[in-house]
């Protein structure tokens, strides 16, 4: 089997001021948003105890290849349309349903300039998908959730890598989630889709 670029070319850090100071300058410049977090944000979330953040670093050049953060988090059934809220629950034995269930929110993911168009965040989906499988994980987590920035890349990228729609449209999920929208054009549509991904998909495979 071939391995990927980042088993192949990378070691796998949890992110901090040390580490970042002894790595070349990394950026991201298509996303302000996401630079300035992983410049300037990702320690105060990890000492708040938001979250904590992990990158990939090359092995000779210590150059920063990406970087994701991650939390604790839920798939809430309890506030969806009974049609969705059943479509999740089939999955799940009967004795086991609830109104929530363990996932892991990938609350931000990049992968720098120097990196671009070469598969690299596809290999840290599989990465975070397998690390939440592993059996030495010490907790459930049934889910991997992200809250995708609402544009047709972003969303096209996690659904080519398994994730779905929780909600079947923009107006659907501002009706059962907190209004994070925004108006263009007259038209109002949420700044992020909420996505999930089913750990079972792979670990059945196993």
């Amino acid at each position: 089997m071939v391995k990927s670029f980042l088993d192949s070319e990378c070691e796998f850090w949890r992110m901090t001021e040390g580490l970042v100071a002894r790595c070349k300058p990394f950026s991201c410049i298509k996303d302000k948003h996401i630079n300035k977090f992983f410049h300037e944000e990702y320690s105060d979330y990890e000492y708040q105890m938001l979250g904590k953040t992990y990158c990939f670093v090359t092995r000779e050049e210590q150059k920063i290849v990406a970087a994701f953060s991650i939390a604790n988090s839920s798939v809430r059934v309890d506030n969806m349309p009974k049609s969705k809220r059943n479509k999740l629950n089939r999955k799940i034995p009967f004795s086991k349903q609830r109104s929530q269930y363990p996932a892991v929110l990938v609350a931000q993911l990049a992968v720098f300039d120097d990196f671009g168009g070469n598969d690299i965040g596809k290999e840290v989906l599989d990465f975070i998908k397998s690390w939440f499988i592993d059996p030495l994980n010490k907790t459930g987590c049934r889910y991997v959730i992200v809250d995708a920035v609402n544009t047709p890349k972003v969303l096209k990228f996690y659904q080519d890598n398994g994730f779905d729609f929780i909600f079947s449209s923009d107006e659907e999920e501002m009706r059962y989630m907190s209004k994070a929208e925004q108006v263009t054009d007259g038209e109002v549509f949420r700044e992020t889709r909420l996505m999930v991904y089913d750990l079972m998909t792979i670990k059945s495979k196993k």
